[in-house]
């Protein structure tokens, strides 16, 4: 039997091949089941409570402090291929109720797509027809796209365009504020850039060593000179109940966000194969997919692994983000509310 995350999946891989021609044939996807929802963030917080809380899947090892070599080394993943063991996380979704509290939405889990998207600057190359298909992430890679203090949209600029939100449904489609009307389930998009410069892993913005490209769009192109390399182009959907909000007043990030605009989402490279993950595209996005005998990431026994419910192996610090269904007097990390969605 077909899981509902998975059928999910496959929907959304219908709509991306419709909107992109020839897409079908360049990408792997990934599922992900939630792993823990807490104020953590190894990246711009590290080894500290981080600012706001964060829904987190991926690599059992993920913590306040996060070396490459120890999100590597993680037991398990809540994700679908057992090689990866890399951390994506985002800031959790709450429900501001009319009385002025909080309350946690459920994270559903995660779909995700590694695509062949941008490829390689060359001087005077004005598109990525015939080009290689682009690296894969390098080993150790972290990066982060979005703005957690944006409450307004500039449609300029690539990055706010690599942030979206669906509320699912009959007449769904792409904005990039919160829904204004109450969803059956949301869905919360972040496209990461796809250029590196080649040197870097991480950079102390942790956005400084990637770019959109140049030429194209966020989602498609050749990269800037100063970012020459391109790698698969990672993009991530988080799922969100909030069809099963009762008396719905309205949406706001951890962050204290209720406009949208301030969504991000973060990305550790825990892929414990890197020559697998550098094969994939080529051996994972034909017939039969990542089930092909021959795909790179078939590798367990059962094929190349399950989206499941994993404990964390080090436990959350010891306080109440609403999980357990508690009402909140205010958002963890005592967030103020500011902004509102566009209609």
């Amino acid at each position: 039997m077909v899981s509902v995350q998975t059928q999910r999946l496959r929907d959304a891989i219908l709509i991306l091949s419709a909107l992109i021609p020839g897409i079908a044939a360049q990408l792997f996807t990934i599922s992900c089941a939630p792993l823990a929802i807490y104020r953590g963030d190894p990246l711009v917080f590290d080894g500290q409570i981080s600012s706001h809380v964060h829904a987190i899947v991926g690599g059992t090892a993920f913590d306040l402090h996060l070396p490459n070599e120890k999100a590597r080394g993680g037991k398990a993943t809540t994700c679908d291929k057992v090689l990866d063991k890399s951390s994506y996380w985002q800031p959790q979704l709450y429900h501001e109720r009319k009385d002025g509290k909080f309350e946690i939405v459920e994270l559903q889990g995660m779909a995700g797509y590694y695509m062949n998207r941008a490829c390689d600057y060359a001087p005077g190359r004005l598109n990525c027809a015939g080009q290689p298909i682009a690296k894969a992430p390098p080993k150790g890679l972290r990066m982060v796209v979005g703005n957690p203090f944006l409450r307004t949209f500039n449609k300029t600029n690539p990055e706010q365009r690599a942030i979206s939100h669906i509320c699912l449904g009959e007449n769904a489609g792409d904005t990039p504020h919160l829904p204004v009307k109450q969803c059956d389930r949301m869905r919360a998009e972040t496209f990461f850039p796809s250029c590196w410069d080649g040197k870097n892993l991480d950079s102390p913005t942790h956005k400084h060593h990637m770019s959109f490209p140049a030429i194209g769009d966020y989602n498609t192109g050749v990269c800037p000179e100063s970012h020459p390399i391109a790698i698969y182009s990672i993009f991530l959907e988080f799922f969100y109940n909030t069809g099963s909000i009762e008396n719905y007043n309205r949406l706001v990030w951890a962050m204290g966000d209720a406009s949208g605009y301030g969504l991000h989402g973060d990305f550790i490279n825990g892929w414990t194969d890197q020559t697998a993950l550098e094969r994939a595209l080529d051996t994972c996005a034909g017939d039969g997919g990542v089930m092909n005998p021959n795909c790179s990431l078939n590798v367990g026994p059962d094929g190349p692994g399950a989206a499941s419910r994993q404990p964390p192996e080090v436990r959350p610090p010891p306080e109440d983000v609403g999980v357990n269904g508690t009402i909140l007097d205010k958002l963890p990390g005592d967030n103020p509310v500011t902004g509102s969605p566009e209609e």
